[in-house]
């Protein structure tokens, strides 16, 4: 039976078929056998999901109700070597008044789909993909559950005309393993023009090799595919990139003016900094986040939830910050958050520099490596190798807003000195007053 792969992890098929024959006497027989083995299920623990909450699901099954919005196929895949007949694929797009989800069906199942109209409702069961709003096709079947509203298709379309855009920010290039098991190269980019941000994708990340942040640049050969009000761009293996004679603005928004659903650069000022916290997510593997605070220019304050290895970012309050194609949601503690993650771009504007010539320890924080002494702390960046911790040194550099950019140092104690021992103490007393 199709309902019992939803607990299949929990009970044997023969106790799930003891279980359903139990609640078929408490009812005195009067419940049809789907009815049984939905209520067994639930009882079990698992119950049917609205589709929204497909990308956040944390178990390797889930069952949900969809309204048909859209059918591509059954399309027939040529028959290769060894093959009794011809392969067939078709994908189905399913919605709710939550969200909308896609999965792709293969062979009979992809055939079985000639049976089905839009706006039919059927029950499926799925395999999600933490994160992504597709799910792996496992059992189908049709239901008279009604379901009146539902969000709007994914829609998809291939440009005609060339995409001009900013580069925001661009991520490193990372191997990927795809579902038939092959690797391939992906890279992705936060891009903005005039009406907004957005993610491009590349999976021949070669083209874009001479794209560098902040250039403004035109590209031949972009899908555009839009769910749910989130743009994303995916740039074809050939399409041809080229740069613009003219600087590209890109949407943004102050903190103060900023609401859900908005696509900017969001911009304000950091008024606090949480320490990093681990956890484990419900992939069950281990993640990290940074809490931060963002005041807009008249007063109001939003939140931002840096996850990953965004939580790496140094971040001190008083930095000018800007946020690009963050998702922005109600938030817990303030009216609203960003939740920044991968597809998303933070940039710390900087303000104005001045030379300076520091002496003083290195020490290894939270923050990062930090030079110290009796007059502050500064967070230290180099494009050159950086000192180690422990040691004191004499700087020449570029401080702003409690950051150091070193351009030049030497060492001019070790740790084990009694002189270094002694800085250090006195920056330990310091800290302890304060």
């Amino acid at each position: 039976m199709m309902h019992y792969l939803l607990v299949s992890d929990l009970v044997s098929e023969a106790e799930f078929e003891e279980l359903m024959e139990k609640k078929s006497r408490e009812y005195a027989g009067i419940l049809d056998e789907v009815t049984i083995a939905m209520m067994v299920v639930d009882d079990l623990g698992r119950s049917h999901i609205k589709i929204g909450e497909i990308p956040k699901a944390g178990t390797a099954i889930v069952s949900f109700y969809g309204k048909v919005l859209s059918i591509d196929g059954p399309k027939e895949i040529p028959m290769k070597e060894g093959d009794e007949e011809p392969g067939a694929v078709g994908t189905l797009v399913l919605g709710d008044a939550t969200g909308t989800t896609s999965m792709t069906l293969w062979d009979e199942k992809a055939r079985a789909l000639l049976e089905l109209h839009e706006g039919d409702v059927v029950e499926v069961i799925a395999k999600p993909r933490f994160g992504r709003r597709d799910v792996g096709f496992v059992a189908m079947r049709e239901s008279s559950v009604e379901i009146v509203e539902t969000k709007k298709p994914p829609k998809s379309e291939t440009l005609e005309d060339p995409l001009e855009v900013k580069v925001i920010s661009v991520y490193p290039v990372k191997t990927v393993e795809k579902r038939d098991g092959s690797e391939a190269s992906l890279q992705a980019f936060v891009v903005g023009d005039a009406s907004g941000t957005a993610r491009l994708i590349s999976w021949s990340p070669e083209i874009f090799a001479d794209v560098d942040e902040g250039a403004s640049i035109s590209i031949r050969g972009v899908v555009r595919k839009e769910d749910d009000g989130v743009i994303e761009y995916q740039a074809s293996d050939s399409a041809e990139v080229s740069f613009c004679g003219h600087d590209i603005s890109v949407l943004t928004i102050d903190a103060e003016d900023a609401d859900v659903g908005d696509r900017a650069v969001i911009s304000g000022t950091v008024v606090s900094v949480s320490p990093v916290r681990q956890f484990v997510n419900r992939r069950n593997k281990e993640s990290k986040v940074k809490n931060i605070r963002i005041r807009g220019k008249g007063g109001r304050v939003i939140s931002a939830a840096l996850w990953a290895e965004m939580s790496d970012m140094m971040v001190i309050e008083g930095d000018r910050i800007e946020i690009s194609n963050a998702e922005i949601r109600p938030g817990k503690f303030t009216e609203l958050e960003l939740s920044v993650g991968y597809g998303t771009a933070v940039n710390i504007v900087s303000s104005a520099e001045e030379e300076v010539c520091i002496d003083g320890m290195i020490h290894l924080r939270q923050s990062g490596l930090t030079l110290e002494n009796s007059s502050g702390v500064w967070i230290v960046t180099s494009k050159r190798r950086l000192p180690e911790p422990g040691t004191v040194v004499s700087v020449i550099g570029r401080a702003s807003n409690g950051r150091l950019m070193i351009e030049e140092w030497r060492t001019v104690l070790s740790e084990t000195s009694p002189l270094a021992a002694g800085i250090q103490e006195t920056i330990k007393n310091l800290e302890n007053k304060i």
